[in-house]
């Protein structure tokens, strides 16, 4: 008796030739571009969910996966993210002193 388990989610490039390899059966479609950037952002929020139940190097590999796909797709430029981020970081800090924003009473 047959199973026939439905994902319909972006998935790694090999996948389906491991798939192949077990025996099963599968389909599959290529997303167009806007298709794979919207699959892409919910990529990001399922590998975040995954990292937040266990928070570890293979999680986090994910994560950054996701993230260097976003990147491509974008063509953002590596260096200039790298610069942004120093630069963020040099005139507002990091997160490294765990600071809570309780709240802001303007005068």
């Amino acid at each position: 008796m047959s199973k026939e388990i439905i994902y319909n989610k972006l998935i790694r490039d090999d996948i389906p030739e491991i798939i192949k390899n077990s025996g099963h059966e599968y389909f599959i479609h290529i997303a167009e571009k806007d298709e794979y950037i919207i699959e892409l952002i919910k990529k990001v929020s399922e590998e975040l969910k995954e990292f937040e139940e266990n928070p570890c190097e293979e999680e986090m590999a994910d994560i950054l996966e996701v993230l260097d796909s976003l990147k491509n797709v974008f063509d953002l430029d590596e260096a200039k993210i790298q610069k942004i981020k120093k630069d963020k970081k040099n005139k507002r800090g990091g997160f490294e002193k765990r600071i809570i924003l309780e709240k802001v009473i303007e005068k």
